[in-house]
Order: structure tokens, then sequence, then C-alpha cells
């Protein structure tokens, strides 16, 4: 059901209701009229199930933990602090430019990779399909008058009759099921998952970019948290799961145990070995000035100027790569289909 939101939904929710509270508009009025307005069913009844809570004497925030599948645990805590400290406006603010700086940070990502992947798999489905499906009549032609074929060219011609085969797609539709089982099961053990996780952040340039996402919502959501005064402990328990990257995650669970144990939160992090030491040394300098919000959303925009850098050097590395492997895929098809015919013409 969390999938039936959106990311974008979400945001202009929070915005929404930002804004109609700054203006004076009752919370119950404001999600009443957020639900009359909301295209999405299942939003709109969450604001109206809400609204009603509220009616009955109940805070936002406890209305919104009945809602676990929508609200995560940071944004009710962050509703419940302004609750108890009178900033309910500006909870709602944060809340709102948290949502919106997130849902960017998504769009960016996606729209740098998904575009690239979707034209390379476009060329290589057509450059696949098309050769062994032109070509043929003109490899049935060398076949009956028994040519002998080279390996590749009967590499191709077995290609081409298993796209004719109705079989040999229900033999793939088999075998992805059973690998994507396989995988799922792999990927629900924490331990499995933890490690594939830490092996794609070792790789040159994915890594570097999945690395700078999770730090960069970490920031993000950690600078938010402690503007509106959460507590340090679970500012850090908040901002980590909030990345849903296990790494990061479990780096930071060191982090709190040893700023529990009286360290300060920059040198736990030095300590951890899982964030740069420049990120590291700008939270020791934020808490020594008393300036650490201030310093984590100077990060966080930091950050997210150099995720999108690597995701367009990312874009760029993409292209030969694509261009290479359509390269040798009509090279390949090209030897395979001109041999056959150099043999014939040799004979003559």
């Amino acid at each position: 059901m969390r999938r039936s939101v959106s990311g974008a939904d979400l945001a202009f929710f929070f915005r929404s209701l930002a804004t109609m509270f700054d203006a004076g508009v009752s919370l119950n009025r404001s999600l009443e009229m957020l639900a009359e307005q909301q295209p999405n069913p299942y939003l709109a009844g969450v604001c109206l199930d809400l609204s009603n809570k509220i009616s009955t004497g109940r805070y936002l925030s406890n209305a919104m933990s009945t809602h676990s599948w929508l609200f995560k645990t940071m944004h009710v805590r962050l509703i419940a602090v302004g609750e108890k400290s009178g900033g309910m406006s500006v909870s709602l603010a944060q809340l709102a430019d948290l949502e919106e700086r997130q849902l960017q940070l998504e769009m960016k990502v996606r729209g740098s990779l998904t575009v690239p992947l979707i034209i390379c798999a476009f060329c290589l489905l057509i450059v696949m399909l098309a050769p062994p499906l032109l070509f043929r009549p003109l490899l049935e032609m060398l076949a009956e008058n028994k040519v002998d074929l080279p390996l590749s060219t009967k590499i191709l011609m077995a290609f081409s009759e298993g796209l004719r085969n109705p079989l040999a797609y229900l033999v793939a539709a088999a075998v992805a099921a059973v690998f994507l089982y396989w995988a799922q099961r792999l990927w629900n053990q924490q331990p499995s998952r933890l490690r594939w996780l830490r092996g794609l952040q070792a790789l040159p340039l994915l890594g570097a970019i999945l690395r700078l996402i999770a730090l960069t919502r970490f920031t993000q959501t950690l600078a938010t948290l402690q503007l509106v005064g959460v507590p340090i402990l679970q500012s850090l328990d908040y901002a980590s799961q909030a990345t849903a990257n296990l790494s990061l995650i479990e780096d930071v669970r060191g982090v709190i145990e040893r700023v529990r144990e009286g360290d300060r939160v920059g040198s736990a992090l030095q300590e951890s070995g899982g964030f740069p030491s420049a990120f590291c040394q700008a939270v020791l300098a934020g808490e020594e000035s008393g300036q650490l919000c201030q310093m984590l959303d100077s990060m966080a925009r930091m950050y997210q100027l150099e995720l999108e850098h690597g995701l367009e050097v990312l874009t760029k590395s993409l292209e030969p790569i694509m261009l290479g492997s359509v390269g040798l895929i009509v090279a390949f098809t090209v030897v395979a289909t001109m041999m056959p015919m150099l043999k014939v013409m040799d004979s003559l």
C-alpha cells in the first residue's frame, strides 16, 4: 500500500499543510480541504482520517502514527517536537523542505540512469532481433546447400531458431523466476544484503554514486532533525533509517554507541570509517561553533552538487559502453553472415 502514494504526493501533502497552517487555517480544516482536493484516493482517505482523529482531541503526531505504511517514524517525531515546543509551523515547513529536496534528488538519479539504460536496452534488442530475422532466409539457403558453416554462423542460426520456438520463452521465463526467487531470498538475509551492498559500493564509479546518494539523504535529514530540535541520538538513528542504506545504518549504530559513551559526533563519525574525513571535520567544526545545523545544511548542498556531477560523469561513461556493446553484436552478426558466403564464392 505504501507504493500507492508517490514521493511527489507526499511532498505536496506536507507543503500544502505547512502553507495552510501558516495562513492561519486550523489543522482540522486544512486536512479536510486536502482530502477534498487530493486526486490520490489513498492519500485523500488518510487526510480525512487524520482530520477525524484530530476532531476527537488526538494530536496530529499520534494520528499519523496509525498510518505507519505512509508516515515514517521521522515524520511523526518531527511533528511531535513541533507540538511540544509550539513550533508546529517550523516543523511542517522543515518537513516539507526535506521531502521536496529528497524528491528532487530521487528524480535526478532516476533521470540520469534510466534514460541511458532504456536506450541501451532498446539498441541491443534491435540489434539482437533484427539480424537473425532478416538474414534467416540466406542462412537457410546456405544450410540447404550443405555449406560447412563456421561456429559463429551456427550460433546465430541457433539463436534465430530459438526466437521462433515458444518453448524457449517458457524456459527463459522459468529460469528468470527461479533466479528472482533465489535473489529475493538472498536479499532478505541481512548479512548477504550487506555484503552485496558493500561490494557494489566498492566499484569505481557506481559505488561512489551509491555512497553519495546515501550520504546526501543522511545529511539532509540530520540537518532538518537538528534544526527542529530532535535529540542528537534520535536524529542519527532517524537520519540513517531514512537513507535505506544498510551499510550506512550499520556504521551509524556504532556512532550512536560512541556518542552515548561521551564522544563527540564528529569524532565518532571519524572513528567509524564509513564517512568522508571532510564531513567529519565539518561536523566537529559545527559542534565547536554551535552551528551544527547550518554546517550540515551546507554539507548537504555541497554533496548534492557533487552527486549531480557524478551522475553526469556516469551518464557520459555509459555512452561508450553502449556503443561498444552494440558494435560487438553488429560485428559478430556481420562475420557470422559473411563467412559462409565467402566460402560459397571461393568454391565457384
